[in-house]
């Protein structure tokens, strides 16, 4: 596809994000882009899908993504990968393997949040979600903040 038609796609799809976000993601897509999950550790990334996870690939499935690397993805999160939406990869014993997949919306916020929060909830978790969406990413915050009040 090209980025004209990637654009009208996305604005569809997210009609909650702005035209500089969609943007955004379309850019990421096409130029390979791939972020750390915490800044000072280098075990973590998040990457863009490009296709759906189809292909069979050591106990679990492959797409294509940004990702400069061979990555897995778990039979759980793969139901929930679509083009456009965000893979959160760390390094395991034969490679990397994707077990969650969040909506570019909610990763926009995921980026705007502490970024030792994201880390703790989304790599150091032993059982992290699948799938993130606006909905359960309210869940997972307000747990978590219930969390840190009980803790003081």
């Amino acid at each position: 596809m090209h980025a004209g038609e990637l654009k009208r796609l996305f604005r569809r799809i997210y009609p909650e994000c702005s035209r500089l976000d969609i943007e955004n993601l379309v850019s990421a897509m096409l130029s390979g882009k791939y972020w750390r999950v915490h800044p000072s550790k280098d075990d973590a990334y998040y990457v863009v899908a490009l296709t759906r996870a189809k292909i069979p690939f050591r106990d679990g499935f492959r797409a294509k993504s940004t990702a400069p690397w061979p990555l897995t993805i778990s039979p759980r999160a793969a139901r929930f990968c679509r083009r456009g939406r965000i893979l959160v990869i760390k390094k395991g014993d034969y490679g990397f393997i994707s077990e969650t997949v969040i909506d570019w919306p909610v990763f926009l916020r995921l980026m705007k949040m502490d970024e030792n929060l994201a880390y703790k909830c989304l790599i150091k978790n032993p059982n992290p979600p699948p799938f993130l969406n606006a909905r359960i990413f309210r869940a997972l915050l307000s747990r978590l903040r219930s969390n840190r009040e009980e803790e003081t």
